[in-house]
């Protein structure tokens, strides 16, 4: 297996200073919610649906699994959490988040996708998959390994964004995606689904942050866990867990 590496390192450095921006609207009665990368398309339709119906607004910034928790401890402005649930528990453990306040549980399938009509040789190709760092929530290439996957071509990068970046421009054939990824990107063709015994199961949950600037944030997340939110997220690939 020929593997090519493309850690674009310099993306990672960016994302805190993204999320940083809402500090900007800190002064204002617009919510601010941080959530993981791959969360960010189905948060952002909540939000358009949520300003409509409840006319609040919620400035969603889409930021790497691993630096939620160490922006939220830096004190950057955040209302609003949505992650992964160890991360989350780690957030209550550390006071970052009030004990009992993590609400919902959404779960975020894995599934080897391709442009239509490649067909399964395309699995065999050029996949790319997210490399387990601070930007990514999962190993790809040892799920690979755990799907008996024997490219001939693993590229490797930061997040599932990157890969379905390659996969439109024609440089991958295939790649590893999450279902949020899939209903955001479109014009893309599942090959599998990763059964939980490739890679655990990646379930989010929500939480109003200690460091919350609004009254208004818990109805965000009461609209989340809602019938009206649940609808949303699930036309985003979510799942509600039960």
């Amino acid at each position: 297996m020929n593997i090519e590496r493309r850690h674009l390192l310099q993306g990672l450095a960016a994302l805190p200073l993204v999320a940083s921006a809402g500090t900007a609207h800190a002064a204002t009665n617009d919510l601010v919610l941080t959530c993981d990368t791959a969360l960010g398309p189905a948060m952002m339709a909540a939000a358009k649906q949520f300003l409509q119906t409840a006319h609040i607004r919620v400035h969603v910034f889409p930021t790497g699994p691993g630096l939620i928790l160490p922006q939220l401890a830096h004190h950057i402005q955040n209302d609003i959490a949505c992650t992964q649930q160890a991360a989350m528990r780690a957030a209550v453990a550390t006071g970052l988040v009030t004990a009992g306040e993590p609400r919902g549980a959404w779960r975020n399938r894995l599934v080897v996708a391709a442009r239509p009509g490649a067909g399964t040789a395309a699995a065999t190709q050029r996949i790319a998959v997210s490399d387990p760092t601070p930007g990514s929530d999962m190993d790809g290439p040892a799920i690979l390994r755990r799907l008996g996957l024997n490219p001939a071509t693993v590229l490797g990068v930061i997040d599932t964004d990157e890969v379905a970046f390659l996969l439109a421009r024609g440089e991958a054939d295939s790649g590893l995606l999450h279902m949020t990824d899939i209903h955001a990107t479109r014009g893309l063709e599942i090959l599998l689904a990763v059964p939980d015994d490739a890679a655990p199961p990646i379930i989010y949950t929500i939480a109003v942050t200690k460091r919350v600037k609004h009254r208004d944030a818990p109805a965000f997340v009461e609209f989340l866990t809602s019938a009206e939110g649940g609808k949303v997220l699930s036309e985003q690939g979510l799942e509600i867990v039960s």
